[in-house]
């Protein structure tokens, strides 16, 4: 891990302008309350705390060498306490004679440093500990940023786990009645058999190269949807009719991949399939308060014994939603005496290319 005062030269210049500040109380001190010269408190100040200030930064390399456990608090103890130690050695070991050498004629100044050994080594400590701290609350820092990026980048993994299951699960029965389909009509009519074998085939090439979070055009979709829609056209032939009012505003707004086919796929399986009469699927759309509202509806025979169903696309279309846009509020559900209508509710600002 780099150096937290070397990372760039804000960082080295905050952390000498901070030493400056000790250094001026450290010279003030000497002067007012210890009638010192000028000379030799600027040289005091300055050299013992400059070098410290140095020495200070090798602190960061021991802590990052030792890097104990949390249940071994006895011997970090003991680690920074020898360490300490042994770094206000060299420091004293270098000022003080130094000191001494540039102001031997000083006999006051002289008696001043044989006398300032304990308070310097009380300052010592006090530096070492508030750099060790300071080193450690970055270390902290660092640790709980790194973990909360591996958290954003697990979620989102999890995030497109779960989209990828959600898009994986087409009704099988779709695919099963649509061969059967195909089956019946190259003996009938095989020519209608080819058009719907290559109206599948497109079909299930868009549906498998789309990923779950992809954003596509409201127009792009419909022509996706309308390709299942004629599928399942050819299989009822005028009993389902299809209509499709979209205005011009709407065909360039982002929707997910693959949110309508389960809508229309549900119109189907609960309409179609058990009306003797023909049931019309209506698509109308509308932009509303930086909405994309998407109105799919279609009539039912209410007297017909209602097929049974897990509900998984409606509900996979309520887990997409809230996944990509966290929202829980944008599908509504309608249903009357002959109606059924599913709207959706898509935010036109949180759309993503």
């Amino acid at each position: 891990m780099q150096h937290p005062f070397f990372v760039n030269k804000k960082a080295i210049f905050i952390y000498f302008s901070s030493w400056s500040v000790v250094i001026m109380l450290h010279f003030f001190v000497l002067k007012l309350f210890y009638n010192q010269d000028i000379l030799p408190s600027f040289f005091d100040s300055f050299i013992s705390n400059i070098l410290f200030a140095i020495i200070g930064l090798s602190i960061w390399f021991i802590i990052q060498y030792y890097k104990p456990a949390k249940s071994e608090i006895f011997y970090k103890g003991l680690n920074h306490f020898t360490t300490s130690i042994f770094i206000i050695l060299i420091w004293l070991g270098i000022t003080l004679p130094l000191l001494k050498f540039l102001f031997s004629e000083n006999a006051t100044y002289i008696d001043l440093v044989d006398n300032s050994v304990a308070w310097r080594v009380i300052s010592g400590i006090f530096y070492y500990s508030i750099l060790s701290l300071i080193y450690y609350l970055f270390i902290y820092y660092n640790n709980l940023q790194e973990k909360l990026i591996s958290e954003i980048q697990l979620n989102e993994k999890i995030k497109d786990a779960e989209l990828n299951m959600l898009k994986s699960q087409i009704n099988p029965h779709f695919l099963f009645n649509s061969l059967n389909s195909i089956s019946s009509l190259t003996i009938t009519q095989p020519e209608k058999a080819r058009e719907m074998i290559i109206k599948l085939s497109d079909f299930l090439r868009y549906t498998i190269s789309q990923p779950a979070d992809k954003m596509l055009s409201l127009k792009d979709e419909l022509e996706n949807s309308k390709r299942y829609l004629e599928i399942e056209q050819t299989r009822f032939g005028s009993k389902l009719i299809i209509s499709i009012n979209i205005n011009d505003e709407c065909n360039d707004v982002k929707i997910p991949a693959m949110i309508l086919q389960p809508i229309y796929e549900n119109a189907v399986k609960h309409g179609v399939y058990e009306s003797t009469e023909p049931i019309n699927i209506i698509t109308e759309c509308s932009i509303k308060d930086n909405f994309l509202n998407i109105s799919i509806k279609n009539n039912f025979d209410p007297t017909a014994k209602s097929r049974k169903g897990e509900g998984l696309g409606l509900k996979n279309i309520q887990e997409r939603l809230k996944l990509i846009y966290n929202n829980d509020k944008l599908l509504k559900i309608t249903k009357t005496d002959n109606l059924f209508e599913i709207q959706l509710f898509i935010p036109i600002l949180e759309n993503r290319g």
